[in-house]
């Protein structure tokens, strides 16, 4: 087997936090609602992010170039999800971003026919305070933590008849920082922008995002964005060497309780 193929099936799967963070997770500001008269509130987000990848990515000393656009991710894609919940009182705010996907991929060669099975889960958890909050305009500062991992089972079948089955899994955890920015262009419209950066070698050497966007409210509970956005990590630890950013069109759907 060339574990070339078993390295770019797995750089499919690192791509599809593209539907999430660089990597990708958000932390993307959702419209907050007063759901109680104590003050909490309470927004949820489903977001797609059509992304490319382009970087590089090392395994077992194994070397390739990543270069992949959204239409190659999507024809791998067995299951995908993007979510965020976030619950706030006064000026801070907890955030939760969770995204998982699943990928499947067959190769056939001449010696064999290889078959992959690729997982990821990123989870961005975060506490935000907001320094300014106008009816206009608002910026929140956050930190936190963002947690990755990826697993690939691979399943090979040679022609002669023999096969081979293996896994393996990888997992690590980067404090991050950030700052975020709202403002209403219109009773309608409104225009968003994030920032943040992590990693500082507790175990990637950078992992950073950025995105805006501008959006529309459909009504006093939901609204819709369009935006761009990039993330990019760079990690490495023993023979797994990952340094990919991931960029494209964001498009989501929030919705306030």
């Amino acid at each position: 087997m060339n574990p070339k193929t078993i390295i770019a099936s797995a750089v499919l799967l690192s791509a599809t936090p593209a539907f999430a963070g660089s990597t990708l997770p958000s932390l993307t500001e959702t419209q907050p609602v007063t759901t109680t008269d104590s003050g909490w509130r309470v927004s949820t987000a489903m977001y797609i992010w059509a992304t490319d990848l382009s970087g590089d990515m090392t395994v077992h000393g194994q070397n390739v170039p990543v270069d992949l656009g959204f239409n190659q991710l999507i024809h791998h894609m067995d299951y995908a999800f993007m979510g965020i919940v976030e619950v706030g009182k006064g000026r801070w705010s907890l955030i939760t971003d969770l995204f998982y996907a699943k990928l499947s991929t067959e190769n056939s060669t001449n010696l064999a026919n290889v078959e992959s099975e690729l997982q990821q889960f990123i989870g961005n958890f975060a506490l935000a305070y907001r320094w300014v909050d106008t009816a206009t305009t608002r910026f929140d500062t956050y930190a936190g933590a963002r947690v990755n991992w990826m697993r690939t089972d691979v399943n090979i079948t040679s022609n002669a008849g023999g096969t081979w089955s293996g896994s393996g899994d990888q997992a690590w955890v980067d404090p991050i920082i950030g700052v975020r920015f709202n403002h209403n262009l219109s009773e309608k419209f409104f225009f968003r922008a994030l920032a943040d950066i992590g990693g500082f070698g507790v175990s990637s050497d950078l992992t950073w995002q950025a995105m805006a966007s501008v959006g529309y409210r459909v009504n006093e509970n939901s609204s819709v964005a369009l935006g761009y956005r990039a993330l990019g990590t760079d990690y490495s630890h023993n023979d797994l060497t990952y340094d990919v950013i991931s960029h494209g069109l964001l498009l989501g759907y929030e919705y306030k309780f």
